[in-house]
């Protein structure tokens, strides 16, 4: 029985050692040095635990980071119950001076305070923040500390301000708001809503030119609506979003969080093509609508597209680095009113393009139908020259060959009427300085007309080898000034052989 009562003797002596070492202000004075320098081994930067208060039904703790961050904890708990009922306050005044600690370089002040109310069961954390400008409400339960959901309301974001937190350049400004209510959190199986609105958007062109050599339009502006449902792994979201030059809407845009993978629909609407001169460096005008698919992932990416366009159609199939694109009944007048080029052909074309994005080298097989070259110099030149109207002539079928290697068009043209031949080899396109170097070889009845054609591709140098035209002219009028009685005779023959 002595033994049993000794036993216990040393168990509530250890006890009240314990007690005095944990709940009591001396036992707290001596274990803050221990705490900080455990805390000091863990952060690469000067730490000072300055507020160490543990009691069996309350808490006060106070740290300070550097001389920038200060970390405030204190409430009220129940050791027999596992509960803790506490304020909390973050105040971190620059982040920059946290890269050693967070591993990545961020910018900028960053506050925050709450409560935090529960047991290991289950805690419940309420806070606001003015992270990047905003006005910023959040409630985060966690089960067994494992996060299970969260609801959190996000005013007028500064985009300007994101930007700077997240050590990128100020590549435009705006405001988000964002409402986030996510019963879920389970990565597996995520249930909830996000409801995103961007208002104001303005992209401040220089550092888009200095780092993606663009030269935006200005002003280019932007603003947007993003509607987000959580499900399983999957993020899906309906999207409208209109800039300064187009408007992109998606019904499902749908990202698999957990496969790192990205599917959507979209339709793009253009209402002026020339706001586009930044990525073609082509002026052009009119508007067009593309709508299609686009899937991004580990195995690659792969996306389609589709148009109604100028009196025909397109459609686009991109996989990797291929593109393949079949351009159907689209009118060549229309088209050379897109590009803004001088009306020289009329007829319906079908095109196909096969076109490598990495080699920047392709191949365009086009066929026209039943065209008629439009009165322009080169026709006045040759009704002057050969008095002959080739604008009433009608190609049933035009056939070019071009092949693509990177801004350099290299182009075979055949077109055959009832009185013409029309022939072009190797002729070249150079899209980088909007210039044209190619000879067409034109067969008017029995007239050969070579014809070279330089310089500015929209209003090119026309010379013509006048030679063999001179000589059936000459031919033509020696003919009508011969006498009849020299016409069918040998020396009739002999000089209208001559020419």
């Amino acid at each position: 029985m002595k033994y049993l009562v000794s036993i216990l003797v040393v168990i509530l002596l250890l006890l009240g050692g314990a007690y005095a070492l944990l709940f009591t202000q001396p036992g707290n004075d001596i274990l803050k040095p221990v705490i900080e320098k455990k805390i000091a081994a863990q952060v690469p930067l000067p730490t000072k635990l300055e507020t160490f208060v543990l009691r069996p039904d309350r808490f006060d703790v106070a740290l300070q980071i550097g001389n920038d961050t200060r970390i405030e904890a204190k409430g009220t708990m129940s050791l027999a119950a596992r509960t803790v009922d506490g304020v909390y306050n973050v105040d971190i005044k620059e982040l920059a001076n946290l890269q050693k600690l967070i591993g990545t370089r961020l910018n900028g002040p960053f506050k925050t305070h709450g409560t935090i109310k529960g047991d290991q069961k289950l805690l419940r954390i309420e806070g606001v923040s003015d992270v990047a400008g905003s006005a910023t409400d959040y409630r985060l339960a966690l089960r067994n500390f494992t996060p299970e959901n969260l609801t959190a309301k996000v005013a007028h974001l500064h985009i300007d301000e994101l930007l700077h937190l997240l050590n990128q350049p100020l590549y435009a400004k705006g405001l988000v708001d964002v409402d986030a209510d996510i019963p879920s959190l389970d990565m597996d199986n995520l249930k909830g809503t996000v409801v995103t609105k961007i208002t104001k958007g303005l992209v401040h062109p220089a550092p888009v030119k200095r780092d993606f050599n663009l030269s935006l339009p200005a002003p280019f502006t932007f603003h947007g609506d993003i509607d987000t449902r959580l499900a399983g792994t999957k993020a899906i979201s309906r999207v409208d979003f209109t800039t300064a030059v187009a408007r992109l809407k998606s019904k499902a845009l749908t990202y698999d969080i957990k496969e790192a993978a990205l599917s959507t629909d979209y339709n793009l609407h253009v209402p002026d093509l020339d706001r586009l001169y930044f990525v073609t460096n082509q002026h052009m005008k009119g508007k067009i609508t593309v709508t299609g698919d686009v899937k991004a992932g580990k195995k690659g990416f792969s996306a389609t597209a589709h148009s109604d366009t100028l009196g025909g159609a397109f459609d686009a199939k991109v996989v990797n680095n291929k593109v393949n694109v079949d351009i159907r009944n689209i009118q060549t007048v229309a088209l050379t009113d897109m590009l803004l080029y001088p009306h020289i052909f009329d007829s319906t074309a079908n095109m196909k393009l096969d076109y490598d994005t990495l080699s920047k080298k392709g191949e365009l097989h086009a066929v026209l139908l039943d065209g008629q070259i439009l009165p322009n110099k080169l026709s006045f030149m040759l009704q002057q020259m050969a008095n002959f109207d080739i604008t009433r002539e009608v190609y049933e079928r035009t056939t070019l060959d071009t092949t693509i290697n990177d801004k350099i068009l290299k182009s075979d043209l055949y077109m055959k009427s009832r009185l013409t031949e029309i022939k072009s080899k190797d002729g070249i396109i150079d899209l980088n300085r909007q210039a044209i170097d190619t000879t067409i070889d034109i067969k008017i009845r029995k007239m050969f007309i070579p014809v070279k054609l330089t310089g500015k591709l929209t209003d090119p140098t026309i010379k013509i080898e006048a030679k063999d035209l001179l000589k059936a002219k000459a031919k033509e009028e020696l003919e009508k000034k011969l006498p009849a009685n020299l016409k069918n005779s040998p020396a009739g023959g002999l000089l209208k052989n001559l020419f």
